[in-house]
């Protein structure tokens, strides 16, 4: 038993975890089909990691860091499919008691229509691509680099201000407001070349645009990406998150309303993430916790 104890040490169990941890984001972007230009955005956000990377040994920050990132890859594997049933059972039961689809309209400059004064086929291209994966890419390369960063409370803070807490707050607006796309109500070709296997599933599709869900998502990243220190994290976050709200308009997917709407959701969301991580930290984490991440600061301190 001491000599199994003995060679359970001696393993280099910060090598493994850090390989556990490159198998585990490669999972996240292969089950979300991320392409090579999805992969390229991520290495380049990780450029400058060392300049936010907390004080913490490795082998701690993996206790809980590497689970934490664990449950957020389990949920996002499921998480579309319980969206897509809500989503349904919102249609299918039709509690919609406000129609604004002619307010909307009636709206000058409301369409969005003028984004599109620039428009040509590779940006149509680039702004597909990055309307289909800015949903989630967004949060997902803040989530990994705050796991690089080995800082939990980063990773719980972007995840909160992100799917965690817009979706259970953002269901009642889409739950009394029918709202569809720009471009259904205005019968304009679908940008994005969806197909729908009925009109159902099309309408379904197109009915939850108030607040602007792409917009609030990136939104968000975006304010919390401005906390970092690393330039080039917070030029490419602001750079992306900034294109993903502008495509949701270049597309005629969202009225200019929602997303100005989903900026202030967003902002809200941010706080108040802000203030549950605060609650916790300060009078729920028992002192153990904190402790566990001390020791190496205080030892450091003792040796000085």
């Amino acid at each position: 038993m001491l000599k199994l104890n003995e060679k359970i040490r001696s393993l280099d169990w910060t090598m493994y975890g850090i390989i556990f941890s490159i198998y585990l984001v490669w999972r996240i972007g292969t089950v979300g089909g991320w392409s090579p230009s999805c992969w390229g955005l991520l290495l380049i956000c990780l450029l400058g990691v060392r300049t936010d990377q907390v004080d913490v040994d490795w082998k701690r920050f993996f206790v809980f860091g590497i689970p934490l990132l664990g449950v957020f890859y389990y949920f996002y594997g499921s998480g579309n499919s319980l969206w897509w049933k809500i989503a349904n059972w919102m249609f299918e039961n039709n509690r919609h008691p406000w129609h604004w689809d002619d307010y909307m309209n009636a709206i000058p400059l409301n369409t969005g229509g003028w984004a599109r004064l620039i428009a040509n086929p590779y940006l149509d291209k680039s702004m597909v691509w990055i309307y289909n994966y800015g949903f989630v890419l967004s949060l997902w390369i803040c989530i990994v680099r705050s796991f690089w960063t080995r800082s939990i409370k980063k990773m719980v803070s972007y995840a909160l201000s992100g799917h965690m807490l817009q979706f259970p707050l953002i269901l009642p607006f889409y739950n009394l407001i029918l709202l569809h796309e720009v471009w259904y109500v205005n019968k304009q070709p679908d940008l994005l070349h969806r197909t729908f296997a009925d009109n159902n599933s099309l309408l379904v599709a197109v009915m939850n645009c108030f607040p602007s869900m792409h917009t609030s998502i990136s939104f968000a990243m975006l304010l919390l990406a401005l906390r970092e220190k690393d330039r080039i994290f917070k030029t490419m976050m602001v750079t992306y998150c900034s294109a993903i709200i502008f495509s949701t308009l270049y597309l005629q997917i969202h009225w200019l309303i929602d997303v100005c709407a989903g900026m202030l959701f967003a902002f809200g969301t941010v706080k108040l993430a802000d203030f549950l991580i605060r609650i916790v930290t300060n009078k729920v984490l028992p002192g153990s916790i904190k402790l566990f991440y001390r020791k190496r600061n205080i030892a450091q301190e003792t040796a000085l």
